[in-house]
């Protein structure tokens, strides 16, 4: 009876001890840090090429109020703009003063290149007629102007031919030996009945020695 008393005792001490290291392990277990989560990396947005974040709507609205102002430039040219309105009335103005002749040459001279085709015919007439022989070198170099409409040169050759002989000749002369004249083709004809030379090369001798043939 001892002896099964003493396998009993034995027998609790035993399960005690092994109920000791249950209750110790699941102890040990619940006071341990959980294993560590592994972080994923989250990705940088990709920016546009141009490095700008995407557009939010503000900048079109602030586009939308301050417009861009777009410069013309409004110059126009002065051959296109600089002609006078009034030109008649600048004539009669000029032609009806008490300035003398010379004064009103110096003045329709000025005012000659504002003025349309018509308004330069007239100018031209009238220079004509106030310009002397001694002064005629001005009026010459509008003859000599192959801009000029040719309603303005046949004014030009018409007083030219009643020039003295030193002051047409000359002029015929320059005309006929330029190409792009208007009036190179009536120069010539003049020129070649005044020398009764056809040969362009002797013609500048000839003029010499039919002036000095035909003073003035």
């Amino acid at each position: 009876m001892q002896k099964f008393s003493k396998v009993l005792i034995g027998i609790g001490i035993l399960a005690g001890i092994v109920a000791a290291g249950i209750v110790i392990g699941w102890w040990g277990s619940r006071g341990s840090a959980p294993p560590p989560t592994p972080s994923v990396a989250t990705p940088t947005p990709v920016q546009s090429p141009n490095n700008r974040p995407p557009s939010t709507g503000a900048e079109s609205t602030t586009a939308a109020a301050n417009p861009t102002v777009v410069a013309t430039n409004t110059t126009a040219t002065a051959g296109a703009t600089n002609l006078l309105a009034d030109w008649e009335d600048k004539l009669d103005e000029i032609l009806g003063s008490d300035e003398d002749d010379t004064n009103k040459v110096k003045d329709l001279f000025a005012v000659f290149p504002r003025l349309p085709e018509e308004g330069q015919a007239e100018v031209a007439q009238h220079l004509s007629n106030l310009v002397s022989d001694d002064n005629y070198t001005p009026l010459g170099q509008l003859l000599q102007n192959t801009k000029l409409p040719d309603s303005v040169l046949d004014v030009l050759m018409s007083d030219v031919l009643n020039r003295p002989n030193s002051v047409k000749l000359p002029q015929l002369l320059q005309v006929a030996q330029n190409p792009d004249h208007p009036k190179a083709d009536e120069a010539k004809d003049l020129i070649e009945l005044y020398l009764d030379e056809d040969d362009p090369a002797k013609w500048p001798d000839k003029m010499q020695q039919w002036l000095k043939e035909n003073p003035d």
